[in-house]
């Protein structure tokens, strides 16, 4: 529910494709002002609204709309913001999980030569033959006979991935 005594709103949205974006309402008297401009009233009195938001890309800006749809377009703001919110926590969570399921192969990891579980861990940077691309490599070297095993961390933009 929107605070009737407001002159302007500002919601920051969603980023998603048909999402509403950085959206900002001002409501107007239009033409009530000095020098025939609108007028900065609270919400109960507006007749209208100036509205300015981004959508797919688009930036809407400065377009006047009735009072009702500046309030749908406020409570689509409001829903685009709490799906983006639960996007970004499904993201961590599945960083999360990805983690726990990395750490878990790693403490299963064994040597492939000597079958030893410690290792020492460094990191690498390979250039190719001619330097135009960068490898990033983890190498786990194990403690008990010193075998090298390589690991990416990583694509670079000349290695297909």
């Amino acid at each position: 529910m929107i605070d009737p005594t407001k002159k302007e709103i500002y919601v920051e949205g969603g980023r998603g494709p048909g999402e509403i974006s950085q959206l900002t309402v001002r409501f107007v008297l239009p033409q009530a002002g000095a020098f025939g401009r609108d007028k900065n009233v609270p919400m109960a009195e507006a007749g209208a609204a100036t509205v300015t938001y981004r959508k797919d890309g688009q930036l809407i800006d400065g377009e006047t709309v009735s009072v009702e749809t500046a309030t749908g377009l406020v409570d689509q703001a409001t829903r685009d913001a709490a799906a983006a919110q639960g996007r970004l926590a499904l993201a961590g969570q599945q960083q999360r999980d990805e983690q726990a399921e990395v750490q878990a192969k790693l403490a299963a990891l064994a040597c492939q030569v000597c079958g030893g579980r410690t290792f020492d861990e460094q990191t690498s940077r390979e250039d190719s033959q001619w330097g135009y691309t960068t490898f990033r490599m983890k190498m786990l070297i194990c403690n008990r006979c010193g075998f090298v095993m390589h690991f990416a961390l990583g694509r670079s933009m000349f290695v297909p991935g």
